[in-house]
């Protein structure tokens, strides 16, 4: 997703000479689903932009008092989290063969290191990790063969698909690493100059289990021992008895 004003640090930056050994990263690890996908991105801020960072959170949320409290870390993780829903709202960055209208952004959700509490001079390595949650509102089965990402160029992207989706091309990647495996495939890189990279696919229809005809041979049934027992389960000892009885008629007739 490409940033902008997300966090107005940004703008401290510039008012800064930042020397070499200061660094910034960004990284992005996409989940496609089938109906749903998760875009996590990590940030990890190092030597003078750690320090930076923390003076942003002390004066932007706090009372610039060179430290920064749990409160004040907390209200900038939640101010983090509104910035980027908002963000992506204003300009999804994710389509399906060319549209967003199947793309729902149910929420996103940061984690702000703890490293960010204490005194603001104190030089740390700053990780950083927010979730954007998304829903499809059409199966991809369904839905289209083309999906569209908007990401930062330059940054470091990893997009895992599921198994069953078979990936035909993938286009605005650089260093492009594909991985297959029996749970998906895993593809890794940057994202190019424009930091639009596309990805074309096909879903495997599951094979179709044909039923097998069971032929079940019918079984001769002894009517008169069915019948007999039935009866003495209704009548306990009837059968007992009847035949008690035609032996004795046989008896007198004799």
């Amino acid at each position: 997703m490409r940033i902008e004003n997300l966090l107005l640090f940004i703008v401290l930056f510039s008012m800064f000479s930042i020397p070499a050994s200061a660094a910034y990263e960004w990284d992005n690890n996409i989940n496609v689903n089938a109906d749903s996908m998760v875009w996590e991105y990590t940030e990890t801020y190092s030597g003078d932009r750690s320090v930076i960072f923390k003076a942003f959170i002390d004066v932007e949320f706090g009372d610039n008092d060179r430290f920064v409290s749990a409160w004040e870390l907390l209200k900038a993780d939640v101010s983090t989290s509104k910035s980027f829903q908002k963000s992506i709202e204003n300009n999804m960055d994710v389509k399906i063969d060319n549209s967003s209208k199947n793309v729902t952004l149910l929420r996103v959700e940061s984690d702000m290191s703890t490293e960010l509490i204490g005194p603001v001079s104190g030089e740390k390595d700053i990780i950083n990790k927010y979730q954007a949650f998304y829903n499809f509102k059409t199966p991809l089965s369904e839905s289209g063969s083309h999906m569209w990402f908007q990401g930062e160029p330059g940054t470091d992207v990893v997009i895992n698909i599921p198994a069953g989706m078979k990936l035909i091309s993938v286009e605005g990647i650089d260093d492009k690493s594909i991985e297959e495996s029996s749970k998906g495939t895993s593809i890794s890189g940057k994202f190019g100059f424009t930091g639009e990279l596309v990805i074309d696919f096909s879903i495997e229809e599951p094979p179709v289990q044909e039923k097998e005809e069971i032929i079940v041979e019918a079984t001769p049934v002894n009517t008169s021992k069915v019948d007999s027992s039935l009866l003495d389960t209704i009548f306990p000892g009837f059968t007992d008895r009847l035949l008690g009885m035609l032996n004795s008629d046989r008896v007198n007739v004799s």
